[in-house]
């Protein structure tokens, strides 16, 4: 049934004095209680509702028939207060109508002694004070295991048929117990006049379910094209793009909308329970537009995921991914550390405008079955051309492996020295691509020149940026042997350059190590070598001799 014949139902239902039971079903966060919520006040709002009070009730934790009874009666709102919680204060109205029919009786709630006293008549009397009243019943399927199904159910035919009550069950009969299933549908014709189905599509979903504005219009389109309708899912992913909207609020809507795009995708993987949803761990894994080239052996299920993220404009992870992802997983996030990764996607943007962009060849390559390995080569070798500094290492693995798949190992190699040759200055890159090996890169000549790249670009590193490094928890064994080798004038420049904080920080660094009496040999050399500097340097004058006896250190 579709969401507008459900909604005029709903609308007919809410309109009409008429006793009547209906129940409302569906799978979990489709949205049935929000769904409801929304046209019950817009029915009030309309004055299109027909009983004058209201009362909403989850059977989460209930225990039995007077638990239920109590729990509408303490529930109890007048008409025009729907779409407001009951309160302490509604609660006390109903307890002073009670009172009224007592005789002037004070209650009070938790009184023990009145409650006692008057317990038996207090719960008669609140469901005398029932009549011609709206009753929702939500959560069905997780009454408390005390309280039966058919008795529940027999309540619902004396609130319609006694009270003249309108009545809606709001249920996931998916996930009934076998004998709350069995005793539902052996009692719904006797008892349910009405049975709404609630399975709406992506699209019903964002129109309930989203609000107006920038960031609502951005997330239309990726909610519907992953067809998301789980209206839970919906508005965490709308409550997190609150919080990213804010932190990419200088940068421009394409930014916002790729961002917006990616928070989609993860947030449904990371929440979602329909197996239509890929794995979140499998989606995060996957760092290459050519990850679905890999030889390993993929189930009937992760090939279903690979078809959701090829049709997902062929989704991989980059950096500025994973701090989205980090969001999701945490709740919160980094502005400093987002913004950042957000100017490269913004370079990566401008850059894709280019003919020959890295996208529209993986295009090429993925959408179509022609004879034209030609074509895919050269439009692969132009982007690189064009866009080497907006490629991904693990993309640039992925297309030198497409080539040798094709015969064309000069060709890759010629990329690969493009590419380094384009980012030389980006140690970084060199590194942390060779820390994710196997994971994302796999070839062998590519791991062999950035390897070679990385060792050139170390042996020529400044002093200062090794022990830099080093002494922040970072570096490499590579640096840290190339420290060791630095002559001792090396150190007593490293150690004249520095000033304030850092002084202190390096030079207690480089002496720790033999302060500790264990460690390497080349972490002993930098002791020793760092100890001769400052004994040079504290031979210069007093006041020198002085500053480096702070660190253990007396000038002969």
């Amino acid at each position: 049934m579709s969401i507008t014949l459900i909604k005029q139902q709903i609308n007919r239902f809410l309109s009409s004095q008429t006793p009547e039971v209906i129940s409302i079903k569906g799978a979990w966060g489709v949205g049935k209680t929000y769904a409801w919520n929304t046209y019950l006040v817009e029915a009030k709002n309309r004055n299109r509702l027909a009983p004058e009070k209201y009362a909403y009730v989850s059977l989460f934790g209930i225990n039995s028939l007077a638990e239920l009874k109590f729990a509408i009666f303490e529930n109890l709102i007048d008409r025009k207060t729907i779409g407001r919680k009951p309160s302490l204060a509604t609660f006390q109205r109903n307890l002073n109508e009670l009172s009224r029919l007592l005789g002037g009786r004070r209650l009070l709630p938790g009184s023990r002694v009145n409650l006692e006293r008057f317990g038996f008549m207090i719960e008669a009397l609140a469901f005398l004070s029932l009549d011609k009243t709206l009753i929702c019943i939500d959560d069905f399927e997780r009454k408390g295991n005390d309280v039966e199904t058919r008795d529940i159910l027999g309540l619902i035919t004396q609130l319609k048929e006694q009270k003249k009550c309108k009545i809606v069950l709001i249920l996931n009969d998916e996930n009934l117990d076998d004998e709350a299933s069995i005793d539902y549908v052996k009692l719904r014709e006797k008892v349910i006049d009405t049975e709404l189905r609630f399975a709406p599509t992506a699209e019903d979903c964002v129109e309930i379910a989203l609000g107006t504005g920038k960031v609502a219009a951005l997330l239309r389109e990726p909610i519907v094209r992953l067809g998301i309708n789980n209206i839970r899912v919906i508005k965490k992913i709308e409550s997190l793009a609150a919080l990213l909207a804010l932190a990419l609020k200088n940068y421009d809507d394409a930014v916002l909308k790729q961002a917006m795009k990616t928070l989609t995708l993860l947030t449904w993987c990371f929440y979602s329970q329909s197996s239509d949803a890929p794995n979140y761990n499998f989606v995060v894994s996957r760092t290459s537009s050519f990850d679905d080239l890999n030889e390993e052996l993929l189930s009937t299920q992760q090939l279903h995921w690979c078809a959701i993220l090829r049709q997902y404009d062929n989704f991989s992870m980059d950096e500025f991914d994973r701090r989205i992802a980090r969001l999701v997983e945490n709740g919160y996030l980094n502005e400093a550390d987002i913004q950042a990764q957000a100017a490269i996607v913004q370079q990566k943007i401008d850059a894709a405008g280019s003919e020959h962009s890295f996208q529209e060849a993986w295009r090429r390559f993925y959408e179509s079955f022609d004879d034209d390995s030609q074509e895919v080569i050269k439009c692969l070798s132009d982007s690189f051309k064009d866009n080497a500094r907006h490629i991904s290492p693990a993309n640039l693995d992925g297309t030198v492996r497409l080539l040798r798949h094709l015969g064309r190992n000069s060709v890759a190699g010629k990329l690969i020295d493009l590419y380094i040759d384009m980012r030389r200055d980006e140690a970084a890159l060199f590194s942390q691509s060779l820390a994710a090996v196997p994971a994302e890169i796999r070839d062998a000549e590519v791991i062999e020149k950035f390897t070679q790249q990385l060792r050139e670009m170390r042996a020529g590193q400044p002093l200062r940026e090794i022990c830099a490094k080093l002494a922040d928890g970072g570096g490499s064994d590579e640096e840290e042997e190339r420290m060791s080798k630095a002559e001792v004038a090396e150190y007593v420049r490293l150690f004249k350059e520095l000033k304030g904080p850092e002084l202190t920080h390096y030079v207690d660094f480089c002496l720790s190590f033999g302060r500790r009496g264990t460690g390497t040999a080349s972490q002993r050399n930098i002791s020793e070598k760092a100890t001769e500097a400052l004994k040079i340097i504290g031979r210069e004058s007093r006041l020198n001799a002085s500053r480096v006896s702070r660190f253990g250190i007396r000038v002969g």
